[in-house]
């Protein structure tokens, strides 16, 4: 009997049926390609115990001019700066203000609070921070009061209900004294998206003719997203059709971010703004999709604006300064821009845009680069030496000089099946390392589930299941850093296991090919295997005897199911003088054609396959 060797193509192809000539791989998770050929991706662990608070989809790393290592960070709730693994809390203040005289209203035996405050303008949900109280029932103390808390409910506009650190002795309606400040944080942001449908919704073309747009409203109370750029030292912060903040390095953790409307000498600042932008070259901030100067609070989805060079305060253009603007022309509203090594790239719903600086009179003007493409969402597009690639509404694209479509053999696959009421949580990251660019995005559930990666190196597509909300490369730290929904960072690429358990749990990986014909050119010929010759190897494993399972499972017909497999552990022996591990596999299974399945489910296993070989003959009628 024979032996045939699997050299399956690299890379995953889900474009063709699940039947192929070519020996291919068809299903993937948590696997890359290493010179053509699959293996287990790097584990994660934790990158601080310390928590946040709400969901994070916006990650900074930036360097203090002392050489301090930071991250900022956005989430749906809070605004953080991290310094020596802790999260400080930078969120700005939406207002605050000493409130009516003895304002709380406290129930024996209640944590409860009933807060008087005309015209509050919270929402539930809100923060709020309560000092100079003096007052107390002897339980609710004043220390219990003067501190942070979480709006429970509205109860109109003048009252609201907080729940506090203690439970009151007894009932009282006049608590706090007669100079409590409440400082109310910014209103908290949705963290997943609200979905509207009908006429008119979405962009032209996001439905079939005739069909009614099933997306997202595009409106302010949105998902919360951030976009963030230090601004040398410092920090500006965007909240997505909403304001734009400044947080100086210099004043410490114990301040917060501000708005730049109320900085000293702020000259008609925007006060809402879809993306912020800085271009580092000639020290300017763009803001898109803001409002204009003569007309502040009323946002133009299609207008750029930019300060004075070096400055955030001068925006009102006059001779003396480069202050200024620009309207683009094609499509309805400005999706997202990124700044790269050629130009700023600004995104329309309809159009790819380049905005370049020309100098004085007019210093930023702009390029049509493309009409008829998309943007998924604002994080969905990255510039890695110099193209630029991001994933549109049903294709990918990059740009290199020419806007062009990015061939995907996981295309279908992933516009078929991402949940595009939540679309806009679909973010990309690079992993320089194994030269990735990676999409993660939501499908089955509400939050980011999956992720489809492109390898540029190799020029070939993967796919799998993640749960991440954020993503930035190696930076001060030498790992990728990513956001789960447990209010942790955690270092990609470092051990083998998921850190996110105590103890570390198993990463679960796997590489399943497409059915192929054991003996080509036969006419769909009979075929019994009866032996596997392995070809893997263990290298970077922790386990004392690691581990992989291979399966082969039969099938009949092309249109059949299959049938059952046979299973056979692989498992390493000894690593020297050679890297030892079970030598051969009796395995038997009868079919036309066969699927090629190894997997790995324990811990401190690393892997990769190679060319295994099976000991086929012919079995039966054609």
């Amino acid at each position: 009997m024979p032996f045939i060797t699997l050299k399956f193509q690299p890379g995953v192809d889900k474009e063709s049926t699940n039947s192929s000539s070519a020996i291919t791989w068809y299903d993937t998770d948590k696997v890359r390609f290493r010179q053509g050929y699959p293996e287990k991706i790097g584990g994660w662990v934790a990158y601080a115990t310390a928590t946040f608070i709400g969901t994070c989809r916006s990650i900074l790393p930036w360097t203090s001019l002392e050489g301090e290592n930071r991250l900022g960070l956005g989430t749906n709730i809070k605004l953080y700066t991290e310094a020596g693994e802790s999260y400080y809390d930078i969120t700005p203040i939406r207002a605050s203000s000493t409130i009516n005289t003895n304002p709380f209203s406290i129930t024996a035996a209640s944590a409860e609070v009933i807060v008087t405050d005309t015209a509050h303008g919270a929402v539930a949900g809100d923060y709020v921070t309560y000092s100079g109280a003096t007052s107390g029932d002897g339980t609710l103390t004043a220390g219990v009061m003067n501190s942070e808390y979480v709006i429970d409910s509205i109860t109109n506009a003048n009252t609201y209900v907080v729940t506090m650190s203690a439970v009151a002795a007894g009932a009282d309606a006049t608590e706090g004294g007669a100079n409590v400040v409440a400082a109310y944080q910014i209103s908290v942001g949705l963290d997943t998206a609200v979905v509207g449908t009908g006429w008119g919704v979405d962009t032209f073309g996001a439905e079939a003719w005739g069909e009614a747009s099933t997306g997202a409203v595009d409106v302010t109370a949105q998902l919360r997203l951030w976009s963030l750029a230090n601004w040398g030292e410092d920090l500006l912060a965007n909240i997505r059709n909403s304001g734009i903040y400044y947080w100086d390095t210099s004043v410490g953790t114990g301040t917060r971010a501000v708005d730049i409307t109320s900085l000293s000498g702020s000259d008609t600042a925007p006060t809402i703004c879809r993306k912020l932008l800085i271009v580092p070259e000639v020290r300017h901030v763009l803001a898109l999709g803001c409002d204009p100067t003569d007309d502040i609070g009323t946002q133009d989805t299609m207008l750029i604006r930019w300060p004075d060079a070096e400055s955030l305060l001068t925006w009102t253009p006059d001779t003396d300064n480069s202050a200024g603007s620009l309207r683009l022309n094609v499509g309805s509203q400005i999706v997202t821009g990124i700044v790269t090594k050629r130009e700023v790239l600004v995104w329309t719903d309809t159009s790819l845009n380049a905005v370049n600086y020309v100098g004085a009179p007019y210093f930023f003007g702009t390029k049509l680069l493309s009409t008829n493409t998309s943007i998924i969402s604002p994080n969905a597009a990255i510039e890695v030496d110099e193209i630029t690639y991001w994933m549109g509404s049903k294709n990918f694209y990059i740009y290199d000089g020419t806007v062009k479509t990015l061939p995907c053999s996981l295309r279908e696959h992933v516009f078929l099946n991402i949940n595009a009421t939540q679309k806009m949580k679909t973010f990309v990251g690079i992993n320089r390392g194994e030269s990735e660019v990676t999409w993660h995005y939501p499908t089955t559930t509400e939050e980011v589930d999956s992720y489809v990666t492109f390898n540029f190196a190799q020029n070939i597509w993967y796919h799998g299941t993640l749960v991440r909300t954020a993503w930035i490369d190696r930076s001060h730290n030498n790992y990728p850093i990513a956001a789960g929904t447990d209010n942790l960072l955690y270092n990609h690429e470092l051990g083998q296991d998921d850190g996110s358990t105590s103890p570390v749990s198993a990463i679960a990986a796997h590489a399943e090919s497409a059915i192929f014909e054991p003996i080509p050119g036969e006419g769909y010929q009979y075929a019994f295997v009866d032996q596997l010759l392995p070809d893997v190897t263990f290298a970077g494993s922790t386990a004392v005897s690691p581990a992989v399972s291979i399966t082969v499972y039969p099938r009949d017909y092309p249109g059949g199911a299959l049938g059952t497999g046979d299973a056979s552990a692989i498992t390493r022996s000894a690593t020297s003088p050679v890297e030892q591990f079970t030598k051969q596999s009796a395995i038997r299974v009868r079919g036309r054609g066969l699927v090629y399945r190894i997997e790995s489910s324990a811990t401190g296993v690393a892997w990769r396959e190679g060319e295994p070989r099976l000991r086929v003959r012919s079995d039966g009628r054609q």
